[in-house]
């Protein structure tokens, strides 16, 4: 039991350290904010980049005097641009919606079906009843747990094939 726990965790973890974020419309109109797609058509919301953690490698004195400055407002010129990684960013994104979306309604349909148990448990008229009433919820939260983790492991596998497609091999 200890393992498969820890298994969950690691899984969780790639997803964590990448994660989207999704602006949705929820069916009486508020916005929510959610790390997983609404649906198949949604798009991650375009955040700030984050700074590398690594400060810039320091220079020689002879390199600096050389390095080129804008004369009008003296800060250095633009560095080489970075590979674009419009695509494979694309790809990450429609896969992960078309993933994430499903995998979200299955989840929501268990959890309106333990929001059904759990009325059924306030009025359950016996201890038999509640037992059986309480595994069921047990099932279910076990089967959302399968169902995260499944689309996790997908999410990951497809994000793995987009970057062996859009990255060039160094």
């Amino acid at each position: 039991m200890p393992a498969i726990v820890l298994l969950m965790l690691l899984l969780l973890l790639p997803a964590a350290a990448s994660a989207q974020v999704y602006k949705c419309k929820g069916k009486s109109g508020e916005t929510a904010y959610s790390e997983h797609p609404c649906d198949a058509n949604a798009q991650p919301m375009k955040l700030r980049e984050e700074r590398p953690a690594v400060p810039p490698p320091q220079m020689e004195p002879a390199a600096q005097e050389t390095s080129p400055l804008r004369e009008s407002d003296s800060t250095p010129a633009p560095a080489a641009a970075e590979p674009d990684r419009t695509a494979e960013r694309e790809c990450i994104a429609n896969a992960t919606a078309s993933i994430y979306g499903p995998s979200n309604d299955r989840v929501a349909t268990f959890q309106q079906q333990m929001a059904m148990l759990n009325e059924q448990l306030a009025n359950a008229p016996d201890a038999q009843r509640s037992q059986a009433l309480r595994a069921r919820m047990a099932n279910l939260r076990q089967a959302i747990g399968r169902e995260h983790a499944h689309a996790h492991e997908q999410v990951n596998s497809a994000r793995r094939r987009c970057v062996e497609q859009y990255r060039p091999t160094p």
